[in-house]
């Protein structure tokens, strides 16, 4: 016990004077205190930093190098010109937008949206500390965030760069998402730039996104073109749309015209437009104008061969992305007169459709198109018998091998080995003529002088030709095939493309609706697409020359002059054929001139119905409505132009022949001959002129 009060009397030996006991420690507890606070403020600061850092990184990476572009890839509408560089259609993307630059948003619209939704927008670094915090203290209490307050550029990243099924998310997380976002953003973008990227994706209302769009729709002009008071009240469609609808009209309520004004208001505190500027707004009505006319339908058949071509070329889902400049080779006038000439000629109850299809034989550039039935086209889809129509691809390959126009075969009945059986054919009106040169065969449409050629030729050969010149429905080696009886038929397109070729000088040229494909955004142009002009030599010139000069027998003194004189009628030469089916299902006439080749086709599209006492005419084939479609529309579509002159042939490279009837093509033997000429074709071929 002593030892222990002696210790105490020590311990106070030690005090210093006045001090006393117990107060020694307190400032050592205090900065102990003191460091602990400082320590764990530290880690809670450490903590933080480390989380907005690993936020930040985690965001951003989310966003992947996108944000990095200069501006963003937008769904927007494509536009089609037509071959003069007019617009002829407008195809909406998956957004109703039009992207521009910012010179191109006009002087107003820019300081009216920055007014309106975000007045320190050329001032913060992209996000507002006091929405964050806002938002923490939202989330702490209710889990909830009640208030706005993004700037320009969190609506535009969210919009952007935030998966749709977290925008909806009112969290601090999601609010803090958007700050990084756009502070990276900001980092790598000039304000101009993100206000134009802002103003391009926003929704308007009426199905309007973007201002170029919006400005179209409510106002009927470019937005470069708005006035204040119109920049405004587009403006004020951000918050309140519905303003300025009554029963789903455009209306200029008192209701849209006290949301522009206070448009104009903050316009003016702001400093972007004087008192005065702004009580003249005020003053101006509002005047909405009518939804824009939709395209001229007068283009919709040609524009179904553009949206093939565009998505052969481009993708599935290029024109529902947009963005597309889409010119093409359609000739406008030609077009129109397509469609008027079809609905001029059959225009009575009960008469049956037409098609028309014009190619451009030294590119193969569709010029026009005409015919729908419904939704369908018929210039492209259409898969009807050629009848005789088909018989120049015969002539195309005997000419190929170098056979005479001027050879003579039998005109008669035949029944021709075939398959096991027996192939029965006669002339459409039964007569049989004799000794016939194939040239006036031509002329008189004679069915059994070609399925004798077909035969002699080689039907493989017949059907190679035929497709060499553009025939890309299916062909068999039947001899029906020589008169056009053939598995699902052809439609107009291929049969002008095809006898382009003889106009081309037997050059065929694959059709094409596309010249050029740009992809446009934010008004930066690139090509995406360019046709190549290519050519496939299937005939020399000479044989072209000679095909056509037995085509024009047909139009001066074969079945194309019954009714017409079409060198008269158009005011220059052509050549073509007529073509009929059996019961008068089908009817054609294909023909071309120098610069121009077109197909008509006359028929019912639903199924095989006989054209019989149709249109006054107790039938219809080849030689009455075809031809008098053909007529008006070439006569219509050449107005004007230079008259040229085919090119004529040299018949001396030609082989003169006598031919009988044909042989059995699976080798069966002839069934006869005229005496003075028993030798196979194969034996007389030459070897071919090189192209």
């Amino acid at each position: 016990m002593e030892k222990l009060f002696e210790t105490g009397r020590k311990a106070q030996a030690r005090r210093p004077p006045g001090e006393s006991p117990g107060r020694g420690r307190r400032p050592g507890r205090v900065l102990r205190f003191l460091r602990f606070c400082f320590n764990l403020a530290l880690v809670f600061a450490v903590g933080a930093l480390a989380t907005v850092l690993g936020g930040y990184l985690y965001f951003t990476n989310d966003a992947g190098d996108k944000l990095a572009d200069r501006y963003p890839q937008l769904p927007q509408n494509s536009y089609v010109y037509d071959a003069e560089g007019e617009q002829i259609a407008e195809i909406k993307g998956r957004e109703n937008r039009r992207t521009v630059r910012y010179r191109e948003l006009g002087e107003y619209l820019p300081q009216a949206i920055v007014a309106v939704e975000d007045e320190r927008f050329y001032e913060h670094p992209g996000f507002s500390l006091e929405s964050v915090g806002r938002a923490a203290l939202e989330d702490i209490r209710a889990r909830d965030i009640r208030q706005g307050g993004s700037t320009i550029t969190e609506q535009l990243v969210k919009n952007l760069y935030i998966q749709q099924e977290r925008r909806g998310n009112s969290s601090f997380w999601r609010r803090f998402e958007q700050a990084c976002l756009s502070f990276a953003y900001e980092r790598s973008h000039t304000k101009e730039q993100i206000l134009t990227a802002y103003l391009n994706t926003v929704y308007f209302g009426s199905g309007a996104y973007g201002a170029e769009e919006a400005a179209k729709s409510y106002f009927g002009k470019s937005a470069r073109e708005l006035s204040l008071a119109e920049a405004a009240a587009i403006a004020s469609f951000l918050d309140s749309p519905s303003a300025y609808r009554q029963d789903g009209e455009l209306v200029g309520s008192p209701r849209a015209k006290e949301s522009r004004d206070t448009v104009l208001r903050l316009m003016r505190d702001g400093g972007a437009i004087s008192d005065a500027e702004m009580r003249e707004a005020r003053a101006t009505p509002l005047e909405f104008v009518p939804p824009p006319p939709a395209d001229d339908p007068v283009f919709d058949p040609f524009l179904d061969s553009v949206y093939r071509e565009v998505r052969q070329n481009l993708g599935a889902d290029a024109l529902e992305r947009g963005g597309l400049r889409v010119y093409t080779t359609v000739d406008p006038e030609l077009q129109r007169e397509a469609v008027a000439s079809t609905e001029e000629v059959l225009n009575l109850y009960d008469d049956p459709s037409g098609a028309i299809a014009t190619v451009e034989p030294q590119n193969g550039a569709i010029k026009a198109l005409a015919g729908r039935f419904g939704n369908f086209n018929l210039a492209l889809d259409a898969r009807r018998q050629p009848g005789s129509s088909f018989k120049p691809f015969v002539l195309a390959a005997a000419l190929r091998e170098f056979v005479s126009p001027e050879t003579t075969y039998l005109s008669r009945n035949l029944s021709i080995p075939y398959d096991g059986g027996t192939f029965q054919v006669a002339n459409y009106d039964f007569i049989e003529r004799g000794p016939i040169t194939l040239d006036e065969a031509m002329a008189e449409s004679d069915n059994t002088v070609f399925v004798q050629l077909a035969v002699d030729l080689g039907l493989t050969n017949v059907v190679q030709t035929a497709r060499d010149m553009g025939i890309t429905s299916e062909i068999d080696p039947f001899p029906s095939t020589a008169i056009g009886g053939l598995r699902e038929g052809v439609s107009p397109l291929e049969m002008a493309s095809a006898y382009a070729t003889f106009a081309a000088g037997g050059i065929h040229r694959e059709p094409y609706s596309v010249e050029r494909i740009d992809r446009v955004s934010f008004g930066n142009r690139d090509a995406a697409y360019d046709h190549r002009l290519e050519g496939k030599r299937v005939l020399t010139g000479n044989q072209a020359a000679a095909a056509t000069e037995v085509l024009r027998g047909v139009v001066r003194d074969g079945t194309a002059s019954f009714f017409h004189d079409l060198d008269e009628e158009i005011g220059r030469p052509s050549a073509g054929k007529t073509g009929t089916t059996d019961d008068f299902v089908d009817a054609w006439y294909v023909g071309y001139t120098p610069r121009l080749a077109s197909a008509v086709w006359v028929g019912y599209p639903e199924g095989r119905r006989s054209m019989v006492d149709v249109h006054g005419e107790p039938v219809i084939n080849g030689e009455n409505l075809p031809m008098d479609l053909w007529s008006r529309y070439m006569a219509r579509a050449t107005a004007g132009k230079p008259v040229l002159d085919f090119p004529a042939s040299n018949t001396s490279e030609f082989k003169l022949l006598n031919r009988g009837y044909a042989r059995d093509p699976y080798g069966g033997g002839r069934g006869g001959s005229y005496p003075d000429d028993t030798t196979p074709l194969s034996a007389t071929r030459r070897e071919r002129v090189a192209p």
